[in-house]
């Protein structure tokens, strides 16, 4: 009788993991418990939004809503109002940190369409402060654009730094690289701006980025007089182009269109007349003072 149970347990078991009830593998802790609902106990689950939360988002959201179709004077007291709006509710459910993160991101995003960069920027940092899981990267990149915007160029950088380290292969991490870059040559820093253009060329998975990443690397590098360098890094995206067009046809021509707009292949094309252009005009003076030397 055990033995039939036996059989019939594994029996379907096996017509489970057929049809895909089941784990392929369910691993045993020493206590007995499945290893994988062992570990979905510990992943701490998302806080939920209470109801009157909710309704007082909505409300917030309805005087958003209101900003559409409004221009001048009138949009901007509007963005205020619905910003203001926000801000009360990430302050009335303090006690609930995933309904106040949400409510401080969209105030951010008011008052950043407002002109008033130091507010979005304030409210951003709040953002992800109140829930680093689902704002923390995305509000630290926000506030450091803010400080940009702002002039506040090393508050700005450290907050792209610390935005490119909390997850170094998403497609913000990316873009805080560039920007760190970018700062950096602001800054008078080309070496160091350099460094990180080719961080975010090295990272890039996308052919979109590497396209991205490859461009400001070589007009970096054309400014710096590496000429050939910056043919390199063209030709970096040229074959990251080649390798998609090969898996997806629609999606190389679009690519390729991308690279044929590459600011930094004319910004070589024009470096390279310069030098051939130098180089035509010393050899035509060298001979011109031959010339006269002989004349005399």
């Amino acid at each position: 009788m055990i033995a039939k149970k036996m059989i019939g347990w594994v029996v379907g078991a096996l017509v489970s993991f057929q049809l895909g009830w089941i784990e392929p593998v369910v691993a045993q802790d020493p206590a007995g418990k499945p290893a994988a609902v062992e570990a979905a106990a510990k992943k701490p689950a998302r806080p939920a939004i209470s109801a009157t939360a909710r309704e007082a988002m909505r409300g917030a959201k309805a005087l958003e809503e209101q900003v559409k179709g409004k221009k001048d004077a009138e949009r901007l007291t509007a963005l205020e109002q619905a910003a203001r709006a926000w801000e009360k509710v990430a302050v009335d459910f303090a006690a609930e940190p995933a309904a106040a993160a949400a409510a401080r991101f969209s105030e951010a995003d008011l008052w950043r369409r407002h002109g008033s960069l130091a507010l979005a920027e304030q409210a951003f940092l709040a953002a992800a402060g109140l829930d680093a899981a689902r704002y923390g990267q995305r509000g630290t990149l926000e506030a450091a654009d803010m400080q940009r915007r702002q002039k506040k160029l090393e508050a700005a950088l450290q907050g792209y730094a610390r935005a490119a380290a909390m997850d170094p292969a998403s497609s913000r991490a990316h873009d805080a690289r560039l920007w760190q870059a970018r700062l950096l040559q602001e800054m008078g820093k080309p070496d160091e701006a350099l460094e990180l253009f080719r961080a975010a060329l090295e990272s890039a998975e996308k052919p979109r980025l590497v396209i991205e990443s490859a461009n400001f690397l070589a007009r970096a590098l054309i400014e710096k007089g590496d000429l050939d360098g910056a043919s390199r890094a063209i030709g970096h995206a040229e074959e990251a182009v080649q390798g998609a067009a090969e898996d997806d046809a629609s999606e190389g021509q679009r690519l390729r269109k991308l690279l044929e707009e590459m600011s930094s292949r004319k910004a070589l094309q024009r470096a390279r007349d310069k030098q051939t252009g130098a180089a035509k005009d010393a050899q035509q003076l060298e001979a011109a003072q031959k010339g006269a030397g002989g004349a005399k």
